[in-house]
């Protein structure tokens, strides 16, 4: 193999052959097919990218790695010597070079230029032998020179196809319809630009070039092919990114050397070595079991530490983002061509990476985990995790991973267990705890976790010392970690039982709201004056609270003791309720929900729509009911001794305290008080929904309804499916189709009302209604009244009806 180490632009390879044609063995040319829009975007965009910019950037010219091929010589029929350059790594991107190359000197009115380099009398000097339909089109479409302007054509492929010279076969043929898709793409990313076609062809600042590798030591044959590639498939992506990748590190950290097994080596060395020895360990046990292979998983971790060793501060950080977040999404991780383009193959990204897995490269490819245990931080699930997807990650795990990687940068292993610990307690503590909208609340938290990872191996001292110790993150998360720093180093008894209540799966790190109740903020002294009984007199407050909130919240949030006996209490106490737009919630499980537990324990933060106060009542409402009960007993049954004793409560509570049902009935659990009404959500908005007080009343009625025999209750009536008004119904005739008697909400009374249609009972009904004191007004009987004198009516109309029927009986 003859390697001449050559970079070149594609004008200067037809500079040094006569021709470029694609040899029968290989495959169709590909990167214009609609499956891999994608792939095709990416490279389109890094080469519009590369065209875009200045000359002297340095990071131009843009590289698209080795060309292999071979070079065939032959005799012109003039008898001149002629060589043919014949492909067989770098096909697909020299396809598109070239039809770049036709289309910009389209567009720029270049057609000279691109004649005399890539024309000759026979055609094309660019070819495939794959399929003479192939040969053919490449012939005809160096000659085409379309009679409008790129600006006037809607589709190039449906141009080319119009032609008289395209035959309706070519439409068969692979290689032609890709290269009508790559046209078509290259006109919706190229159309709008001007004078590329200069910069493409530029010989002395050539903003695109490859390396050539001239093969001479095999004639074309298919042992050529199998002997560059020998199990005869493509590149994976990741045997692509660590060829190029080694070769880029040749000119990075010049005079670093790493020694291992006794060997002192370089940068690029050593990274080579331990990707095929110890690294591959480590990934080898994560491989997929279908191919065998582990190329996906080294990949998604390649990308997460891409993410976490950028400039954090730049100006280009959360273009970068898109691009993580945005290929995440996809499934897909950036391919070489991001890692190029964006300058990401940097110092930091090497270090890091090299730290990373030389701490992780435990014996017989085992994760050698760094953390005393995985509380704070799994080392395990993570790796497995981020091998198996990019996409999985959120940006908290993301951010927690981040200083991971700088603790491990910043000590160069001289740190202790504690320390490390201590550091990714606190950073897990703070970004689970933070609301992330958008890139830049992440790009802010990361940006502080890099400046404040230079005081990790101290971070408690620093944070209890420091009046404003870090930013980035929720305030009142900053202020709570600052709190128990100081607690912590006061007195030691306090670290075991904030490890547990920060271990809790619900509360997560986030226990403020127990050093409230428990009487930590109502101390004026500072907590490094505190004498030792005093910690005891508050740690004993803060274990009881803490008990006792374990037994009411489960790790998804409320506790179930059945009846939704939790809400029903604090209903007892108060109005407990968060808003959620326009509705009142009765608080869900999801922490990122706004209307959540988690929220109610938080307490007011910077960012809340809800109003403080009606946030730290909400919290006082909780605490009240804590205070009301033993961890130690039987919590229903306490429960329901204060939901038996409830007196003195709003009307609209004390519906809610009688009636659990109510509660179940919301399945998104939403309220919405409107208009002097307060109606049950069945979702989010008034679609389908009930009217509380017909609801409790339906339910207190159905309960004991032997009382009000011979009505029979018939449903609760849903508005927003089979009625504009909620309600309920009362069968009041003898036979199936008589109109029943319906009771709904009107103003704050229940309305009772019966329509006089039905011709069975019409001489009775409605005469015992008049009789019981419903007034007409038409066809309408309706009596208004309270909750007592509905019950009255219905046991003097119950008591008429079996009159009635005692009479018949006797008459028969």
């Amino acid at each position: 193999m003859t390697d001449t180490g050559s970079r070149i632009n594609f004008q200067q390879l037809l500079e040094r052959h006569d021709m470029i044609r694609i040899p029968m063995i290989q495959r169709d040319y590909a990167q214009g097919r609609k499956e891999v829009e994608e792939v095709r975007a990416d490279f389109l965009d890094a080469l519009k990218s590369a065209l875009d910019k200045p000359v002297e950037d340095a990071s131009l010219p843009f590289n698209l790695d080795f060309v292999y091929g071979s070079v065939e010589k032959h005799r012109s029929n003039e008898g001149k010597e002629e060589t043919c350059f014949l492909p067989l790594d770098g096909q697909q991107r020299l396809t598109t070079l070239f039809l770049l190359h036709w289309y910009l000197a389209w567009l720029d009115c270049e057609w000279d230029s691109f004649v005399r380099v890539l024309a000759s009398e026979h055609g094309s000097r660019f070819s495939y032998a794959v399929r003479p339909s192939s040969e053919d089109f490449f012939n005809r479409l160096v000659d085409f020179r379309p009679a409008r302007a790129p600006s006037m054509v809607p589709t190039i492929s449906a141009l080319i196809e119009d032609q008289p010279w395209f035959f309706l076969n070519w439409r068969m043929d692979p290689t032609i319809q890709s290269a009508l898709g790559m046209l078509d793409a290259i006109h919706t990313r190229f159309a709008a630009t001007s004078g590329l076609y200069a910069r493409l062809t530029d010989l002395d600042h050539p903003a695109i070039t490859f390396q050539l590798l001239v093969l001479t030591d095999f004639g074309l044959s298919e042992d050529l092919y199998i002997k560059m590639n020998a199990r005869g498939r493509p590149l994976t992506p990741f045997e692509t990114f660590k060829a190029r990748y080694e070769r880029e590190l040749r000119n990075q950290l010049p005079g670093r050397l790493f020694e291992a097994e006794g060997v002192t080596r370089t940068t690029a060395d050593y990274l080579a070595w331990r990707i095929d020895n110890a690294w591959a360990d480590l990934f080898w046990a994560r491989r997929d079991p279908a191919s065998n292979q582990y190329d996906t998983a080294m990949m998604n971790l390649l990308s997460v530490v891409a993410e976490v060793t950028r400039d954090f501060d730049s100006a280009g950080f959360l273009k970068d983002l898109d691009i993580f977040w945005k290929k995440a999404g996809k499934t897909r991780v950036p391919t070489y061509s991001d890692y190029q383009s964006q300058r990401w193959l940097d110092e930091e990204f090497t270090l890091t990476l090299i730290e990373l897995l030389d701490a992780w490269s435990g014996p017989d490819g085992d994760i050698c985990t760094q953390l005393p245990d995985g509380r704070y931080f799994d080392e395990r699930d993570f790796f497995g995790r981020i091998t198996r997807s990019a996409a999985s990650l959120t940006y908290p795990e993301v951010i927690q991973f981040a200083a991971f990687t700088l603790f491990l940068r910043h000590s160069e292993g001289g740190f202790t267990g504690t320390e490390f610990q201590e550091w990714m307690r606190l950073v897990r503590n703070l970004a689970v705890n933070t609301e992330y909208g958008h890139h830049e609340d992440f790009q802010r938290s990361l940006v502080n976790i890099r400046e404040l990872v230079a005081e990790s191996r101290r971070v408690l001292r620093y944070f209890a010392a420091s009046d404003v110790p870090t930013k980035g993150f929720a305030r009142n998360q900053i202020a709570e970690e600052k709190l128990k720093a100081e607690l912590m180093l006061a007195d030691e008894r306090w670290i075991p039982l904030l490890d547990r209540a920060e271990g809790h799966e619900y509360f997560d790190g986030q226990v403020e709201f127990l050093l409230d109740f428990c009487g930590v903020r109502d101390v004026d002294t500072p907590v490094k004056d505190w004498d030792t009984g005093l910690h005891e007199r508050l740690q004993g407050q803060f274990l009881a609270y803490l008990e006792k909130a374990e037994v009411m919240f489960g790790e998804k949030g409320l506790a179930g003791l059945g009846r939704y006996r939790w809400e029903r209490a604090l209903l007892c106490l108060g109005d407990y309720l968060l808003s959620k737009g326009i509705n009142r919630s009765f608080l869900t499980g999801p922490p990122s929900d706004t209307a959540s537990w988690k929220r109610l324990l938080r307490g007011p933060s910077g960012r809340d729509r809800e109003r403080p106060e009606v946030l730290l009542q909400a919290r006082g409402l909780l605490k009240q009911l804590l205070d009301r009960v033993d961890a130690s007993k039987d919590m229903a049954a306490q429960l329901d001794a204060l939901i038996n004793n409830a007196a003195d409560v709003e009307p609209w509570r004390e519906a809610i305290i009688r009636t659990p049902e109510a509660i179940r009935y919301c399945d998104k659990r939403f309220v919405r008080f409107e208009g002097g009404q307060v109606y049950l959500l069945r979702g989010v908005y008034r679609g389908r929904h009930a009217e509380l007080f017909t609801y409790a009343l339906y339910y207190s009625l159905k309960a004991d309804w032997s009382r009000f025999e011979p009505l029979k209750l018939g449903d609760y009536v849903d508005a927003g499916v089979a009625a504009d008004e909620p309600h309920f119904q009362i069968c009041i005739g003898r036979n199936k189709g008589a109109d029943p008697l319906r009771i709904l909400r009107h103003g704050d009374r229940f309305r009772m009302s019966y329509e006089e249609r039905s011709s069975d009972d019409s001489s009775t009904v409605p005469a015992v209604l008049r009789a019981l004191g419903f007034r007409q007004d038409g066809q309408t009987l309706s009596f208004d009244g309270g909750r007592e004198d509905v019950e009255a009516m219905l046991l003097g109309l119950a008591a008429r009806l079996a009159g009635e029927d005692r009479v018949e009986k006797d008459q028969v």
